[in-house]
C-alpha cells in the first residue's frame, strides 16, 4: 500500500458534512510528501553520493569529538593548574609559617617558662626572695620585673609579625586556627580585667568559657549586670596590667625597628640600667614593681584557690595558662619535663580551640623533631 492510499483510507473516516476541499488538500500534501521521500532515497542510492555522505558524517563526527575531547582537555588543564596553585600557596604558607615559628617560637617559649618559674617561686616565698637581713631581694624583684617584660616583648612581636605575613590569612594554617591568639588574649585578660570582671568570668559554678574566648554579653545582659564595684574597692588586688601597659611594656623592651628580618628584646643588663635611667621607662614598669614587693614581702600564699578574688589571684591564674602555653609551644616536653609543669591551683576552663590541629601542623612542618 502506497502512502497516499493509507492517506486516503485515513481519511475515509471523515464523518459526512465536511468540506469535500479538506481531503482533497490532505491528500495533496501527502502526495507531495511522498514524492519528495522518493526523491531523497533515489538520492541516496545513487553510488556516487554514497561515500560522500559517509565522509561528511565522518567528518562532522571528528570534528564533534574533537570539540568534546578539547572541552574535557582544557577542563583537565584548568584543574591541574588550579590544583598547581593550591600546592604553591600551601608551601608559601608552610615555609612563612616555619620562617615565623622558627623565629620566634623558641624566644617566645623561652620567656613564657622564665616568668612561670618567676610565678612558681614568687607564690612558694623560696628563699632567694630574702636577703641576709630578711628583707625582699631588689636583685630578685627586678628579675622578675624583667621576665614579665621581656614575655610581653616577645608577645609584641608576635603580634607584630602574625598578620604582616601572607600564611596568616591561609585556611588551615596553624595561625588561622586562632590557637595561639586565643591564649594570648587569655593571658592579657587574666592580667589586664578589673577585678570585678575578672571575678565575673571566673566565680561561677557552670562551664566557663576558656579566658582567651569568653563569650560577649548581649544588650539585655548589658543592662542588668553591673561590675562589682564594691568588692573591687576591698580586694587585694596585685600584678594587674592594663592592655595599654601591656602594649608599651613590650614595645619599649624590643632593641630592634619595626620591619627588621628578626627582632629582639634588651637582656637583663640593659633593662636595669635603662630602668634606672630612664625615667619613662621606670614610670610604666612601677606599678607592677611595687606590687611584686608587696607579694613578697606580705601574706604568703597559703594553698587557696584563685577565687574568691585575693591578692594571689592574677599571680595563680597566669601561673596556670603560663603552663598551658608550655604544652601549647613545647607539646613533646624537648625544653620543659612533663613532671616540672605543675599547676599551683588549678580551675577549669575551655580547652584551646583546634589545640591537636596546631600541634600536628606543627610536627608536620618539621618544627618540631
Amino acid at each position: 500500500m502506497t502512502c497516499f492510499q493509507s492517506s486516503l483510507r485515513v481519511h475515509s473516516s471523515f464523518r459526512i458534512g465536511l468540506p469535500c476541499e479538506f481531503p482533497r488538500r490532505i491528500a495533496t500534501r501527502t502526495r507531495r510528501k511522498c514524492r519528495v521521500q522518493a526523491g531523497i532515497i533515489q538520492y541516496l542510492k545513487d553510488p556516487t553520493i554514497s561515500p560522500i555522505l559517509t565522509s561528511t558524517l565522518i567528518a562532522a563526527g571528528t570534528v564533534s569529538f574533537n570539540l568534546v575531547a578539547g572541552l574535557v582537555t582544557e577542563k583537565k588543564r584548568a584543574d591541574l593548574t588550579l590544583e598547581v596553585e593550591q600546592q604553591r600557596n600551601f608551601a608559601k604558607a608552610q615555609q612563612e609559617l616555619q620562617s615565623l615559628t622558627a623565629r620566634y617560637r623558641g624566644p617566645l617559649l623561652e620567656a613564657v617558662v622564665d616568668l612561670e618559674n618567676r610565678m612558681w617561686h614568687l607564690a612558694n616565698a623560696t628563699s632567694e626572695w630574702q636577703t641576709s637581713e630578711g628583707i625582699v631581694s631588689e636583685q630578685e624583684v627586678m628579675y622578675t620585673l624583667f621576665n614579665l617584660a621581656q614575655f610581653l616583648g616577645y608577645v609584641e612581636v608576635v603580634r607584630r609579625e602574625g598578620p604582616r605575613e601572607d600564611a596568616f590569612l591561609q585556611a588551615g594554617n596553624p595561625q588561622g586556627s586562632d590557637t595561639l591568639a586565643t591564649l594570648v588574649e587569655g593571658l592579657r585578660f587574666v592580667m589586664s580585667a578589673a577585678s570585678g570582671n575578672l571575678v565575673d568570668w571566673g566565680d561561677v559554678y557552670e562551664p566557663r568559657d576558656h579566658p582567651g574566648s569568653r563569650t560577649r554579653r548581649t544588650g539585655e545582659d548589658l543592662i542588668e549586670w553591673t561590675p562589682i564595684q564594691q568588692y573591687q574597692l576591698k580586694v587585694d588586688d596585685q600584678l594587674r596590667v592594663p592592655r595599654g601597659t601591656q602594649r608599651a611594656i613590650g614595645a619599649l623592651m624590643l632593641t630592634t625597628p619595626s620591619g627588621s628580618d628578626r627582632h629582639y628584646t634588651m637582656d637583663f643588663a640593659q633593662f636595669c640600667d635603662r630602668y634606672t635611667k630612664d625615667p619613662v621607662f621606670a614610670e610604666w614598669l612601677k606599678p607592677s614593681h611595687d606590687d611584686i614587693i608587696n607579694l613578697a614581702s606580705g601574706d604568703n600564699w597559703k594553698g587557696q584557690g584563685p577565687f574568691p578574688m585575693g591578692r594571689w589571684s592574677r599571680v595563680l591564674l597566669l601561673q596556670q595558662m603560663l603552663i598551658d602555653a608550655e604544652d601549647l609551644l613545647d607539646p613533646t616536653y624537648v625544653r620543659v619535663p612533663k613532671a616540672r609543669r605543675t599547676r599551683l591551683m588549678p580551675i577549669e576552663y575551655g580547652p584551646l580551640p583546634a589545640l591537636s590541629e596546631y600541634q600536628r601542623k606543627l610536627r608536620v612542618s618539621c618544627l618540631l623533631v
